[in-house]
């Protein structure tokens, strides 16, 4: 179901006209009292106890005279007991509680408070309420709030709306288009107002499927999600986020769970002028939120004039238990450390439904990206993503995870490019805004020495998710091994201004660094990364490398016992060891850790055509028929 809250804008619009003589001059003390007591019973509010302490206390001071004295800093002393040291340069939980106050309170009067005789409301760029009179209409439909003082001048009203209406779709119509090329929507994690961080899971379960539905309209570009979540909990203004993520539109929103039901709103906003182009309000429950996430998916597209995706089977409708599972398994997907979390949220859910195709392809991403990155046994979680995969294009070709997952395995086990660009294409064909798709094919080319296509890939990732660290680190990882060292000395530093903590942009200004000859600076980057990211043993490989070349050789050779005593995968130590054997120019060594790296099936080994750091064994015939096994271009500086 679906309440479209434009009347809701609208009357808040008129009240607030209205009450410039004052605020709440025409409601009572006692009226606005009971009000409050009626909203904090409510359920929408049941379970929320800081909005309760919030409204409650803006609400009382505001009756008894000291409006002027709500600030943010007797907010965050009063309401959320921080000390006198509270810095809201440094500390926005008064800015990010209020926001979700106003979408808490938004819900209340779409739903249970329809019918109150008086609306709080807090208005944004404030923390002081304002009051609203309101009486039931006979004449209206049940539940509907009308102003008391509307009666007297309903034909004029109506005239107004009609007017006003007609001229507010037709300027939101146009408020989204940009000036050139397709519409760009991204899709804002929705606020949590269930009470807890515990179902945050839910609320962006539900924002990522939108993600992704939306994402299948012909002609609209959608922002990744990686790039979009970066704004939770930021009170920016839509303006400044279309600049930031390239988009012409934002959808908005917030959800509140109870038990198995749902009550979603959303709105639709121009980020070139700041004005609403659709809200809705929804309820469902978890087997039918396919149905609410279809309604919004409408809605939008309908909006931003883009064509109805085309689907050529119908929506399959997973059990709640099963959609549940899901949710909390692409909650943690992202995060390495809780990737056996993932797996087990996720095997949960094709448990309780065999035949959902989207449960299946996150699995296989899962364990496609596991082989990848060499996380427990390569050959299991081959095994297990192949047969994932499998089941999931047997249920739905079109699914654009599942053929990623397969590309991946193509690619990095198989070593068969033909097919890996095969799924790669499949993939991106059935969803372009697929930014994922797109950062890993870009990755795979740049080990076939195809820089150009390599950098138009991750370009179009970082175009549709353009605050990625993931997408920034490709980046310079392709100009490094396209032998751009300059460029890519200078988008890593970039990468650092914005994210001082992300070591593996060291690890490629030191390798860009060492390849210019400049071995000390090198060394210092790389340490930098080594001691951030401890548990790689390709950064401890770059850096005994480098000591050996710089004649630090007693250190080098420490670093190939270290190698070999702490790290768990074969197949990396492989990879690593063979570094540093060819800092310290043994070439025989270096081959033979190699050949051992390739029938580990090692990732690291599909790159060796091409980085620079392998150029000393070029010209060795051994190292030559490696390349020509593996199908790898042999790259070295004068080509």
């Amino acid at each position: 179901m679906c309440d479209n809250t434009f009347e809701y804008r609208a009357l808040m619009s008129i009240f607030r006209a209205r009450n410039k003589a004052g605020p709440g001059a025409s409601v009572s003390p006692e009226s606005v009292k009971s009000e409050l007591a009626r909203v904090l019973r409510s359920s929408t509010f049941a379970a929320a106890e800081r909005h309760r302490r919030f409204l409650r206390f803006v609400v009382e001071e505001t009756i008894v005279g000291r409006r002027e004295g709500i600030k943010e800093a007797v907010l965050a002393l009063e309401v959320f007991d921080r000390g006198a040291l509270f810095d809201p340069r440094t500390d926005s939980v008064v800015r990010s509680e209020a926001r979700n106050l106003r979408a808490r309170l938004n819900e209340y009067y779409l739903g249970e408070g329809r019918a109150d005789p008086v609306v709080i409301e807090l208005p944004k760029g404030t923390y002081a309420p304002l009051f609203h009179a309101a009486v039931v209409s006979a004449a209206s439909s049940p539940g509907r709030r009308v102003p008391s003082w509307l009666f007297a001048t309903v034909g004029v009203l109506a005239t107004v709306i009609a007017v006003g209406s007609a001229w507010w779709l037709l300027r939101s119509r146009a408020a989204w288009q940009p000036s050139a090329g397709p519409p760009a929507l991204a899709v804002l994690p929705f606020l949590n107002l269930s009470g807890g961080a515990a179902s945050d899971y839910v609320a962006d379960g539900f924002v990522e499927d939108l993600t992704t539905q939306l994402a299948l309209h012909p002609g609209l570009r959608v922002a990744a999600r990686t790039s979009a979540f970066q704004f939770r909990g930021k009170n920016e203004d839509v303006r400044q986020i279309g600049r930031q993520l390239g988009v012409s539109a934002v959808l908005e929103g917030s959800l509140r769970n109870e038990g198995a039901h749902l009550r979603v709103t959303a709105q639709l906003i121009s980020t070139a002028t700041g004005y609403h182009l659709w809200s809705g309000s929804f309820a469902c429950d978890l087997h039918g939120v396919q149905d609410a996430e279809r309604d919004i998916e409408t809605a939008v597209a309908g909006s931003l004039g883009v064509r109805q995706a085309v689907r050529p089977n119908p929506p399959h409708a997973p059990p709640a238990a099963a959609r549940d599972a899901y949710w909390q398994g692409r909650y943690v997907f992202s995060d390495w450390r809780r990737r056996g979390d993932a797996e087990r949220y996720l095997e949960q859910a094709v448990v309780a439904d065999g035949e959902w195709a989207d449960a299946w392809a996150a699995l296989a991403a899962l364990h496609a990206t596991m082989a990848f990155h060499s996380e427990g046994s390569v050959e299991q979680e081959v095994a297990k993503a192949r047969q994932e995969a499998g089941r999931a294009l047997q249920l739905d070709e079109t699914n654009p995870e599942a053929h990623t997952a397969l590309a991946i395995l193509s690619f990095s086990y198989d070593r068969d490019w033909v097919a890996a660009e095969r799924s790669f294409r499949r993939a991106i064909d059935l969803d372009p805004s697929y930014a994922w798709a797109h950062k890993i094919y870009a990755v795979a080319l740049t080990s076939h020495a195809r820089f150009d296509d390599s950098l138009e890939q991750i370009r179009l990732a970082q175009v549709l998710d353009p605050v990625s660290v993931l997408s920034g680190n490709d980046l310079v990882a392709i100009l490094y091994n396209a032998r751009r060292y300059g460029k890519a000395i200078d988008a890593a530093r970039r990468h650092l201004e914005m994210d001082p903590q992300y070591f593996p942009a060291h690890s490629l200004i030191g390798l860009s660094q060492a390849a210019r000859g400049n071995l000390s600076e090198a060394i210092s980057e790389l340490e930098k990364a080594a001691n951030q990211g401890k548990q790689y043993p390709e950064l401890a490989g770059s850096l005994g490398n480098v000591l050996a070349r710089a004649g630090r050789v007693a250190e080098a050779n420490a670093m190939l016992d270290h190698i070999r005593k702490d790290y768990p995968d074969a197949g990396a130590v492989a990879v690593s060891l063979s570094l540093v054997h060819i800092g310290l120019g043994e070439k025989t060594q270096a081959l033979a850790e190699l050949r051992k790296a390739v029938g580990l099936h090692a990732t690291g080994a599909n790159f060796i055509g091409v980085e620079p750091i392998f150029d000393p064994l070029r010209a060795d015939p051994g190292f030559q028929a490696l390349c020509v096994e593996l199908g790898l271009p042999n790259h070295g500086p004068s080509q």
